[in-house]
């Protein structure tokens, strides 16, 4: 496990967290996105801590963790409609699917119940939050898992959109050293925490 962990992220920025299995990388994320408590100190959001905000911090957090919540019996649409809400916006299914399309979800493959989707199209399906998200941090854990080139070409264009916007992001990869290699106009606003 870490400790003494010390490091502050300004707008625009990107933090990579890499480490072996079992490192704390998931837990790391889940602390940031307020689903754990720390053993010991702070996390801060605009200078407040984030359990003192609570309801504030998660109206600008938008976390997708390693494990694809998506409810196997419902559609894509129908998912993306339920993930939405508790995010609280309510896109109409128009909405839905013009995003699911980005994702090459298309035809009758986003009314199929997820159980019969691909492992590939399921993460597709969950990372399609981020076309419909407009969050101010995305907290991603291993979201490249299960993409083909196409898919991770465009979680790339998702990632770049979102620090153009000067947004945040802190994400894992164990297909990945660095994302430096993935998309190089991030380099600059890369920060590496390898635990």
């Amino acid at each position: 496990m870490w400790e003494n962990l010390n490091l502050t992220l300004v707008p625009g920025e990107v933090l990579f967290v890499k480490g072996e299995n079992g490192r704390g990388k998931s837990s790391l994320l889940r602390m940031l996105a307020g689903l754990l408590l720390p053993y010991a100190g702070t996390i801060t959001w605009k200078t407040q801590a984030i359990q003192q905000h609570r309801y504030e911090y998660q109206a600008e957090l938008l976390y997708i963790g390693h494990q694809v919540p998506l409810k196997p019996e419902l559609s894509a649409i129908e998912n993306l409609s339920s993930l939405c809400q508790l995010h609280g916006h309510v896109p109409s299914p128009s909405d839905i699917q013009q995003a699911l399309a980005t994702w090459m979800i298309i035809g009758n493959t986003m009314h199929l119940p997820t159980k019969q989707l691909s492992q590939g199209q399921k993460q597709r399906v969950a990372l399609t939050q981020l076309t419909l998200s407009n969050q101010a941090l995305w907290i991603l854990d291993e979201p490249f898992n299960g993409l083909d080139v196409q898919g991770s070409n465009i979680l790339k264009a998702h990632l770049e959109q979102h620090h153009t916007e000067q947004k945040l992001s802190v994400l894992t990869s164990h297909l990945h050293d660095n994302l430096q290699s993935l998309i190089p106009s991030l380099s600059t606003q890369e920060k590496i925490l390898q635990l």
